[in-house]
């Protein structure tokens, strides 16, 4: 026999937690996004389908659809939980490298290193496709200009007197540019010695840079010493 409440009505049923449907919620958009990433790099742009990313992933395309509007937004939705792990490894590394004798060396070190590996090819292609595909341009656009502010921002956190400079901003885009080129340009004509002689052009670069600007916030400091 049901229950019912004073007016009459059968009771509402009792709230389930629903925090182990959130946890595989997380879970699965989890693993959807790194089998894009892996489809990506091993198949390319054009092969990449959301059929082969839910084979990979283990999930239905009305699963997969669920958390993803459509192809674009699910390419989006990747390249930002791609960009957002670099980050978070670009932190954890430079920490490490806070005490090195020459940071800037061992940080142009480790961007090319992110830059030469396998996932990040991953955007590349997205980078490549977005030229023809304005939906996919339009969802990456933000993305991409929010990854590169938060590479700014990592960067003047660990380089904070050059990042005192106006032009360090548009320095640090400039390494990052010439570093994605010269890694472009690997993907199809792998050339050691060529890229070697392209990272030494970065590094020089990018000293001359940064002795300027330390040289003239050294300046700065200096007459502001002299006044005090």
């Amino acid at each position: 026999m049901s229950r019912t409440t004073s007016e009459g009505r059968a009771p509402l049923p009792e709230a389930k937690s629903q925090r182990p449907q959130q946890a595989r919620a997380v879970a699965t958009r989890k693993a959807i996004l790194n089998a894009t990433l892996e489809a990506l790099v091993e198949l390319g742009y054009a092969r990449t389908t959301t059929a082969a990313i839910g084979q990979r992933a283990g999930v239905s395309q009305g699963a997969l659809f669920k958390h993803f509007q459509d192809k674009a937004e699910l390419m989006g939705a990747a390249t930002e939980h791609l960009f957002d792990g670099l980050v978070r490894s670009y932190r954890d590394t430079f920490l490490r490298i806070t005490q090195a004798p020459d940071r800037l060396e061992a940080a142009i070190e480790l961007l090319w290193g992110v830059f030469t590996d396998g996932p990040l090819q991953a955007a590349f292609e997205l980078y490549v496709a977005a030229r023809t595909d304005p939906a996919l341009r339009a969802t990456l656009s933000p993305v991409l200009t929010q990854h590169r502010e938060n590479v700014r921002v990592e960067a003047a956190l660990f380089f904070p007197e050059a990042a005192k400079h106006p032009d360090f901003r548009s320095t640090i885009d400039g390494v990052m540019a010439a570093m994605q080129g010269a890694a472009l340009s690997g993907m199809v004509l792998p050339q050691p010695r060529s890229s070697q002689g392209e990272l030494a052009f970065i590094r020089r670069a990018a000293r001359a840079e940064f002795a300027r600007a330390l040289g003239q916030w050294a300046a700065s400091a200096a007459l502001m010493e002299e006044r005090s």
